[in-house]
C-alpha cells in the first residue's frame, strides 16, 4: 500500500510541474505583429513606389521617335528602372520578414506541439495506472487504510487524481485546438510569401523588359551622338556655374559678415563716447545692420555642431528616396562620357514639398541654367542646396528649422522634370549627400 501511494503522490507531482509549463504564446503573438507593422509599412512604400511606376510608364508609352522625345523616354525609362529596382528592394526586405514570420512560426509549432507530446504522454501514463488499478483497488486502498484520517486523505489524493485526469484531457482539447490554429496560421503565411515571391518574379521581368528597352534606346540616341560634344559641354558649363556661384556666394558672405563685425565693434566703441553730441552721430552712423538679418557666430557654431553629428541620420529633404543620378563621376550612358556631378536628383511626386534638412539659414534664391530654382542654406561650415524647385516659400536670409516646408518639387514642365537637386558641401568641398541622409 505504501508503494501505491508513493505512486500516486508521483503522478499528482508530474501533473503539477507539466500544468505549470509556461507557453510563449505572447511572445509569439507580439513578434508577430511586430513583422506585420513593418510588412504594412513597406507595402506602403511599394504602393508609392508603384504609383510612381505606373506615370513613368505612361510617359514612356507616350513618347515618340524624334530625337528630342527619345531623349526624354530615356530619362523616363532611366528613373522607372530605379523605381523598379527599388520596388524589388523593398519586395525583397517584405518576403524577408514574412520568411522570419514563418521561422518564429514553426518555432511556435514545434514547441506546442512539444508540450502537446507531454500532455498526452502523462495522459496515457495516468490511464494505464487506472486501468491496472481500477476502482477495486481504490477501494482496497481505502478499506485497508489504519485510520480515518489515513482514510480520508487517501480518499482527498484519489479524488484529486480523478480530477486532475479530467482536466489533464481538456488541457490536451484546448493545446490541440491552439496548435490548429498556428498550422493554420503558417498555411496562411506560406500562401503570402507565395505571392509575394510571384510579384517579385513579375517586377524581375517588367525590369528586364524596360531595361530591353532602355538598351534600345540608347542605340538610338548613340545613332545621333552629332550633339555629343556641345551636350557634355553643356553638362560641364552648367556643373561650373553652380560652383562659380556657390564659391562667390560664400566669398561674398564671407565679406559682408567681416563687415558687419567691424560696423558692431564700431557701433560698441561709438556707445562709449562722452561727448553726447558727437556719440548720438556716431551711434546713428553705425546702427544700421549690412545684412537684413544677421546670425551670430555662436548660432552658426550650434547649427554646424548640430549638423556635424547628423550625418547618416538626417531625413530626406521629400518623401521619395529614389535616385535617379548620383554624387560623383557618372558615366554618360548615351555617349559613354563622363562627368562630374556634385549632388544627388531625387526622383519626386509633381510639387511635392521640399523640407529643410538641419536648422540653418537661407543665403541666397537664385535661378541657374540646369538646375532651375535653387535656394542655398548655410549650417556654420557646412551647406546645402535645393535645385529644380518649382516654386519657394522662404526669403533670402530666412532662419530655417529642419522639416521646414522651403519650396516645392520640379513638375513636368520644370528643367529637370519631376525632381529635385540635392547637395550638401562644407566649405569648398562637395560630399556626397547619400552619406549625410538616412539610410533608404
Amino acid at each position: 500500500m505504501k508503494y501505491l501511494l508513493s505512486r500516486l503522490l508521483l503522478v499528482l507531482l508530474l501533473l503539477g510541474t507539466l500544468s505549470g509549463v509556461a507557453f510563449s504564446q505572447k511572445t509569439f503573438e507580439e513578434k508577430r505583429k511586430e513583422l506585420l507593422q513593418q510588412q504594412t509599412n513597406t507595402r506602403a512604400e511599394i504602393n508609392v513606389l508603384d504609383r510612381r511606376i505606373k506615370t513613368y510608364e505612361q510617359r514612356v508609352n507616350e513618347a515618340e521617335n524624334q530625337y528630342d522625345q527619345l531623349y526624354k523616354q530615356f530619362e523616363n525609362v532611366n528613373r522607372l528602372l530605379s523605381l523598379q529596382d527599388n520596388k524589388i528592394v523593398n519586395l525583397q526586405k517584405e518576403q524577408s520578414q514574412i520568411q522570419e514570420e514563418i521561422s518564429i512560426t514553426e518555432d511556435e509549432i514545434s514547441l506546442r506541439e512539444r508540450e502537446l507530446k507531454h500532455l498526452i504522454d502523462n495522459f496515457k501514463e495516468i490511464l494505464t495506472y487506472t486501468y491496472k488499478k481500477g476502482r477495486t483497488n481504490n477501494l482496497e486502498l481505502l478499506l485497508t487504510s489504519s485510520s480515518i484520517n489515513q482514510m480520508l486523505i487517501r480518499s482527498y489524493y484519489l479524488r484529486k487524481l480523478e480530477e486532475q485526469k479530467k482536466k489533464q484531457a481538456e488541457q490536451i482539447q484546448v493545446r490541440q485546438q491552439e496548435l490548429k490554429k498556428v498550422k493554420e496560421d503558417l498555411q496562411d503565411i506560406h500562401f503570402k510569401n507565395s505571392l509575394i515571391l510571384d510579384e517579385i518574379r513579375q517586377e524581375k521581368l517588367k525590369l528586364s523588359d524596360q531595361q530591353a528597352i532602355q538598351r534600345r534606346n540608347v542605340e538610338k540616341i548613340k545613332q545621333e551622338s552629332t550633339n555629343l560634344l556641345a551636350e557634355l559641354r553643356r553638362i560641364r558649363q552648367q556643373r561650373e556655374n553652380l560652383e562659380n556661384n556657390f564659391s562667390n556666394l560664400i566669398t561674398e558672405l564671407d565679406r559682408l559678415r567681416d563687415i558687419e563685425e567691424e560696423r558692431l565693434q564700431r557701433l560698441a566703441e561709438a556707445r562709449k563716447i562722452a561727448d553726447d553730441a558727437r556719440r548720438a552721430e556716431e551711434v546713428a552712423k553705425y546702427s544700421t545692420p549690412t545684412v537684413s538679418s544677421y546670425v551670430s557666430d555662436e548660432t552658426f557654431s550650434a547649427m554646424e555642431r548640430n549638423f556635424s553629428v547628423s550625418k547618416g541620420k538626417l531625413d530626406w529633404p521629400v518623401n521619395s528616396t529614389t535616385v535617379s543620378r548620383k554624387f560623383g563621376v557618372t558615366r554618360n550612358p548615351l555617349y559613354g562620357t563622363r562627368t562630374e556631378h556634385n549632388g544627388i536628383n531625387i526622383v519626386t511626386e509633381p510639387a511635392e514639398d521640399v523640407r529643410a534638412v538641419s536648422d540653418g539659414q537661407v543665403i541666397e534664391i537664385m535661378p541657374i541654367v540646369g538646375y532651375g530654382n535653387v535656394i542655398f542654406v548655410k549650417h556654420g561650415s557646412y551647406y546645402t542646396v535645393y535645385g529644380n524647385l518649382s516654386s519657394i516659400n522662404v526669403q533670402k536670409y530666412a532662419v530655417i528649422s529642419s522639416g521646414q516646408v522651403i519650396g516645392k518639387a520640379g513638375t513636368q514642365i520644370s528643367e529637370m522634370g519631376e525632381t529635385i537637386f540635392f547637395g550638401v558641401r562644407k566649405n569648398t568641398t562637395n560630399l556626397n549627400p547619400e552619406n549625410w541622409l538616412k539610410p533608404r
